[in-house]
């Protein structure tokens, strides 16, 4: 069984409560079922140590008596031939061999110019190299697609008849929604000949992102290379962070065996369209049922370029109350926090229910405005709580804002409670 898969459940976290919550999850396999599948898929494939059979294919046309075949056909012609000798060295047979005994060397020769022969060890495997994507490379979040190539080489003396070429990114910190899977939003494509075929970036929970390279797969005689190229987009509700992308080799897409070395670059994800927010108001005391905290929150766009919609945020973790000793009680639900806005001189509420992080969070949408270049927008709020929380303890808020999927950074608040 192949360690990275079962590190990769590991990774898996129990959602906690999914009242009113929304996800996008990826397709998994049952833990049971990949344990059983990878103890197959690790047993070596001893069928690929026949010899090519491309080898006598190879040599066939050089042994060929082709030059011959033509001299054998120049005693018909000789009769005919008296109007001039220049007719027999332009005869049409002789350039039909010097076009087919090139062809068969230059097929045979070209792995070797990539992977010279002192590179062939016995010991050795199918090696993975990226061109175009380097470790500290920037990604834009919702910006244009990054296009890089990855060639695997067959560096031992084994030939593979089938290898299932994949690339995905591994679980990702700053995906917009980590509760269940931080996996990041987008897309890798792969250019199949002339069109190329778009998949989900992340490889999710299970192994299914492997059959994503089914498709392609290809056979590797020893000394051979085979390079496929991919691009990358990254949709704009990513966070920054380090994304690690992964390109791997596989046997078979049933058993999900892993054949030769990994790769793994580490890529920079960047944000230059994201808001900007500050905070003012203390955060004062919440008084339980009677009193709420009052902020202002100032929304600043400080792109070259218009927001066409902005929006504030403010979330509250799912928690229990830490002084109540229960643990299966007191959970501040939806209907227990309450959040007003200013509008037009009135305060209006506003919804509030589990986002998909399975936090507290206010639902926005009426709130969206454009915002231009540089310009600022206010919005006023008023957090208070119903029931649900004991007096004298603190609970974090986490106020931020979206401009077209771009998330800025949160500003947290930590008002008390009383009574």
């Amino acid at each position: 069984m192949n360690a990275s898969v079962i590190n990769r459940f590991a990774k898996i976290v129990t959602a906690g409560s999914a009242k009113g919550r929304s996800r996008r999850l990826a397709l998994t396999l049952p833990l049971a079922a990949v344990i059983a599948t990878g103890a197959v898929g690790c047993t070596p494939d001893t069928t690929n140590n026949a010899a090519p059979s491309t080898a006598p294919t190879l040599s066939a046309p050089a042994a060929a008596p082709s030059t011959p075949a033509p001299t054998a056909t120049t005693p018909a012609p000789a009769p005919s031939a008296t109007a001039t000798p220049t007719a027999t060295l332009t005869e049409t047979p002789a350039p039909a061999p010097s076009t087919t005994t090139p062809a068969a060397p230059a097929a045979a020769k070209t792995p070797a110019t990539k992977t010279p022969a002192s590179v062939v060890k016995p010991d050795g495997g199918i090696e993975i190299r990226f061109d175009g994507l380097n470790t500290g490379q920037k990604i834009e979040a919702g910006g244009a697609t990054v296009s890089f190539t990855v060639t695997w080489t067959n560096t031992g003396t084994k030939r593979y008849d089938n290898v299932v070429p994949v690339v995905a990114s591994q679980l990702y910190e700053g995906a917009p929604c980590s509760q269940v899977l931080a996996m990041a939003d987008g897309t890798i494509e792969r250019k199949d000949g002339n069109t190329w075929h778009e998949f989900p970036i992340s490889q999710g929970g299970g192994m299914d992102y492997v059959t994503t390279g089914r498709a392609a797969a290809f056979p590797l005689a020893s000394g051979a290379s085979r390079t496929i190229q991919y691009r990358i987009h990254l949709d704009a509700d990513n966070r920054p962070g380090t994304l690690a992308v992964e390109a791997g080799s596989y046997g078979s897409t049933t058993t999900f065996n892993e054949i030769g070395k990994k790769k793994v670059v580490d890529t920079k994800v960047v944000d230059t369209h994201m808001p900007k927010v500050t905070v003012t108001g203390a955060p004062g005391a919440l008084v339980v049922g009677k009193q709420a905290a009052q902020y202002t929150v100032k929304v600043t766009n400080p792109t070259k370029a218009a927001f066409r919609q902005v929006a504030p945020t403010i979330s509250l973790p799912t928690v229990v109350d830490p002084a109540s000793g229960d643990y299966t009680k007191h959970f501040i639900e939806p209907a227990d926090l309450v959040v007003e806005v200013q509008d037009h001189g009135q305060w209006r509420p506003l919804a509030v229910d589990y986002d998909c992080d399975g936090n507290l969070a206010i639902d926005a949408a009426s709130l969206n405005r454009a915002l231009p270049a540089g310009a600022t927008t206010d919005y006023t709020f008023r957090v208070g709580v119903d029931k649900g929380w004991t007096t004298g303890n603190k609970f974090n808020l986490a106020i931020g804002a979206t401009a077209d999927q771009h998330a800025a950074t949160t500003v947290n608040v930590t008002p008390s409670v009383t009574g």
